[in-house]
């Protein structure tokens, strides 16, 4: 299991993987579900042996051919089954088993010799490596182990107590068949286990995202509208001159802009947790999509004290999403708008490629290489802030991926500023995309 998926304190979610530190060594809530369930498989091995050794009694009688070492098995599978609770079982619980089973395969060899009857070690035999594949989760390498030692053993036993049967040849195609069907049994267990435990890895992780983005969202929801209020306080003191309301005006628009988008975004983030990004493309003119984007987004970039250039080619019509679109470039320009203290934010489109392109340029702080090529990935992975316009992008991503398009970024002239890039192709294939 992923180091990243150990408990987690504030969501109270554990990984069924994770290990818990004793004083001498690590135990993983895995091996105590193998521990549990071969606690089960040893209490019905204790039955079988018991139901196996009071018929073996009626039929023969008390003083049957090897019926002492019978009571040894019996025995020996208690002293077993005692040994799970003991932190030395524990400990090499992997090798006890395998263990055991060399002794099992060892006692019913015996009792062959005294018997001559080679059905019971071979049916005994056969059973172990079954037994383990069905009740012992150890993975593909100690079945493999379990399988060499139960031929290894049949092998020996034929050898040093020979007992003549025109089914040898049988015995063993059956025995090595048995082999191949427990080791496949672990493969296939041991896939299905590790595929449940990625399942779950991505649920916490899934879960642990989503309470920091609604922690984040809380935050950033919180801090405006509190602005707000202390904003329409201000305006309503008679006191005020008009200039000052003015200037709240202003500030108390871009604070209700800022919010619409980021609540946006969110919304639009835990749609796609559920479903897939399904772009309803239609025919459209995006020029004049991108106008009122453009007009809107100067509006905001006013009240920052900012410009915003724009500089639009004529664009023909294409099939998109216009809900898509335009939210795709007002994220890219509120997230340049965040980015720049004074000056300009510039937008600009035109065809490239048979592609529409679309670029916002601003003249922020400089990004090392690490941080540009992050930006359009999921944020708040390790809670990190600055989460709200970080999200923007990688919505955008989301979006302009539905309808076939890919979004870039790459430094502006001087390696001061950032340009943001987004191309569409003209016509939206028939896609959708699953936020990653």
């Amino acid at each position: 299991m992923a180091e990243s998926s150990k408990y987690n304190g504030s969501s109270g979610l554990t990984n069924s993987g994770v290990g818990r530190t004793t004083s001498e060594f690590d135990w993983t809530e895995d091996e105590e579900e193998s521990l549990r369930v071969l606690k089960l498989g040893g209490a019905l091995g204790i039955f079988m042996l018991l139901a196996y050794l009071a018929y073996d009694e009626r039929l023969l009688g008390t003083h049957a051919p090897g019926t002492n070492l019978h009571w040894l098995i019996l025995a020996a599978t208690c002293l077993f089954f005692g040994l799970m609770w003991t932190q030395s079982f524990k400990r090499h619980w992997k090798l006890w088993i395998l263990a055991y089973n060399l002794v099992l395969i060892a006692t019913f060899i015996l009792i062959s010799r005294e018997t001559g009857d080679p059905e019971s070690r071979f049916i005994a035999i056969m059973l172990c490596p079954l037994a383990t594949a069905a009740f012992v989760s150890w993975g593909p390498r100690w079945q493999f182990a379990m399988a060499v030692t139960a031929v290894a053993g049949y092998a020996a036993g034929e050898y040093l107590v020979p007992i003549q049967s025109q089914f040898a040849v049988y015995r063993w195609m059956g025995l090595v068949a048995a082999m191949i069907f427990a080791q496949y049994t672990s493969i296939f267990i041991e896939r299905y286990r590790r595929r449940l435990m990625k399942q779950v890895e991505d649920l916490e992780e899934a879960a642990r995202f989503r309470q920091t983005q609604i922690a984040t969202m809380a935050h950033d929801i919180r801090s405006p509208v509190a602005a707000l209020s202390g904003y329409v306080n201000l305006i309503e003191d008679t006191d005020t001159d008009p200039e000052e309301r003015k200037d709240l005006l202003g500030r108390i628009g871009s604070t209700a802009w800022n919010m619409d988008l980021v609540v946006s975004n969110v919304l639009d983030y835990y749609e796609a947790q559920a479903s897939d990004i399904v772009a309803t493309a239609v025919e459209l003119d995006p020029n004049q999509l991108l106008a009122e984007v453009a007009d809107d987004c100067a509006l905001q970039a006013r009240r920052r004290r900012l410009n915003l250039r724009v500089e639009i080619s004529p664009l023909p019509a294409c099939k998109l999403d216009g809900r898509h679109f335009q939210r795709i470039v007002r994220n890219m320009v509120a997230y340049a708008i965040g980015r720049t203290a004074t000056g300009e934010v510039a937008l600009r489109a035109g065809m490239r490629n048979d592609a529409i392109a679309i670029e916002v340029t601003d003249g922020g702080a400089t990004l090392t290489q690490e941080q540009l090529d992050a930006l359009f990935q999921r944020p708040n992975r390790n809670g990190d802030r600055g989460a709200a316009r970080g999200l923007g992008l990688y919505i955008a991503r989301a979006m302009a991926e539905a309808v076939g398009g890919r979004t870039g970024a790459r430094f502006a002239d001087g390696r001061r500023g950032l340009t943001l890039v987004v191309e569409f192709p003209l016509d939206a294939p028939d896609l959708k995309a699953r936020i990653l």
